[in-house]
């Protein structure tokens, strides 16, 4: 056999903690990052669609794209509506909203753009078919 040495070497964590720490507390920023983009996306899009139904039943009426933005704006935790405004014309309601933010976190800005925007349009039926259905039917017994 043959003499072979074997040495212990010792090492210290401090060296590579410092490039796996910052890594990993990096993409749990950006996942909590992701989280609420998603989270103010989803809020956005039902407020959107709970105006639009208060307009089609005749609850509220939006005079200016403030009063529509601030609706817009209600339970949003990152993002700050820009712009957008709601129509309603005979056959359809059209609204459309855009919401921007900005974070500048450096670490994030590695995984995301540190200016993130929503632009969302949308058109709904103003015409409620159930009421048409009653009126056929009440004309047909008749």
């Amino acid at each position: 056999m043959k003499n072979i040495k074997i040495y212990k070497i010792k090492g210290s964590y401090a060296v590579e903690a410092a490039f796996v720490v910052p890594i990993i507390l990096g993409l749990i920023f950006a996942m909590i990052y992701v989280m609420y983009y998603f989270h103010d996306k989803n809020v956005v899009y039902a407020n959107m669609q709970k105006a639009a139904v208060n307009v089609a039943e005749g609850r509220k009426e939006y005079k200016d794209s403030k009063e529509w933005q601030e609706d817009m704006q209600e339970n949003l935790w990152m993002f700050k509506v820009t712009s957008g405004k709601i129509s309603k014309d005979k056959l359809y309601i059209k609204s459309d909203i855009k919401a921007e933010c900005s974070l500048d976190i450096p670490v994030i800005n590695y995984f995301l753009e540190s200016k993130q925007q929503i632009v969302l349009e949308d058109k709904y039926l103003a015409v409620h078919p159930e009421y048409m259905i009653r009126i056929k039917e009440s004309l047909s017994k008749e």
